[in-house]
């Protein structure tokens, strides 16, 4: 039986340790995102991504992108950079990735899954607001 759950134990931790590297992964990861929207519309749409209840979470950040957003944590958080270009047939051509992290062991990066979820709710926004 302790055989077992010393099995669980160590099986708990290595899938939490994977699923935390898949989320760095992804958030390092460019994500391109096309849209009808011009750039000056996708701009807002992007920049309404962070207000509301998210605001005080986020501040704006120095950074390669158009628009860099930093989460506001532990060691200066995560930056987030958009960057949005015209697309050559008509609307906006928009990319996301982490552009400043905070890494830990060398491979797990702070605020991954935060970015993820910016990401997807970005990429939402675009295909519903087009």
């Amino acid at each position: 039986m302790e055989g077992f759950i010393c099995f669980l134990i160590v099986a708990a931790f290595v899938g939490v340790f994977a699923w935390q590297l898949s989320e760095t992964r992804r958030a390092v990861a460019t994500t391109v995102v096309e849209t009808p929207l011009s750039p000056a519309e996708a701009a807002d749409v992007v920049r309404e991504a962070f207000t509301g209840v998210r605001a005080p979470l986020w501040t704006r950040s120095p950074g390669p992108g158009t628009i860099n957003m930093r989460r506001r944590g532990v060691n200066r958080g995560i930056t987030m950079s958009i960057d949005i270009r015209p697309h050559p047939d008509g609307g906006s051509e928009v990319a996301m990735w982490a552009s400043e992290t905070v890494t830990y062991l060398g491979l797990l990066v702070n605020f991954a899954g935060v970015v993820n979820r910016r990401k997807s709710a970005i990429g939402r926004a675009m295909t519903e607001t087009a």
